[in-house]
């Protein structure tokens, strides 16, 4: 849906727009990506702990923190509750420079949470997992072309739109498979530090992680 429609989209959009006049802290929708991707795999969300991801070194005052800290708080519990009853979620979009729903922003954010969380999700080497997985991988634009590299899998109109109808119940599918993973768990943690968005990418291209690398994983 247009986040506009959502009245805690809306409130939680206010609280991000008073903190950051540089946008260099989380947009709305990339935070209802964050917190979805995080509610639900397999570890324990401690939502304090991600305010400074979702911030990203904007400043805000300790009143907007606390405010900010009870927006996430409460989508966290709203987003467990609805993928616990079956719902599929109703997704936060924005419009990209076209005044199209952006839908790679909302991916990669999702994406990245993948990146910060202890459980390396791919680490179980699940075939079937994986596919799953592929309509949030193609409309991050993992598949695509970027710069003089050719597309690694070229995605038409037809199946972006079709993924796109698809996408909430793929992600209903996502939390269901880690409730089930958590009942056996054989998770394994990830080694080494892990990469902000907004630090310099780590292959040295001189450009912020989160445009670069981060969009082909």
């Amino acid at each position: 849906m247009d986040i506009r429609q959502s009245k805690t989209g809306r409130h939680l959009a206010d609280l991000l727009n008073q903190i950051s006049t540089q946008q260099e802290c989380m947009r709305a929708d990339e935070v209802q990506a964050l917190i979805l991707a995080l509610v639900s795999g397999p570890d324990e969300v401690v939502m304090d702990e991600w305010l400074a991801e979702i911030l990203a070194g904007s400043i805000a005052t300790d009143d907007t923190r606390t405010q900010l800290l009870d927006a996430l708080t409460q989508l966290q519990q709203a987003l467990t509750t609805q993928l616990a009853a079956k719902i599929p979620p109703a997704l936060w979009l924005y419009q990209d420079e076209q005044n199209q729903a952006d839908w790679s922003s909302w991916c990669n954010a999702y994406l990245y949470a993948l990146e910060r969380t202890d459980t390396d999700w791919f680490a179980r080497e699940d075939e079937a997992f994986e596919d799953l997985c592929y309509p949030i991988m193609a409309l991050a634009g993992v598949y695509d072309a970027i710069e003089d590299e050719p597309a690694i899998m070229p995605i038409s109109a037809a199946e972006k739109q079709q993924l796109q109808t698809l996408l909430p119940d793929t992600l209903l599918k996502i939390y269901q498979y880690w409730q089930a993973v958590k009942k056996t768990p054989t998770t394994i943690r990830r080694d080494g530090e892990k990469t902000g968005r907004n630090d310099p990418c780590p292959c040295g291209s001189g450009k912020k992680y989160k445009a670069c690398c981060l969009q082909k994983h």
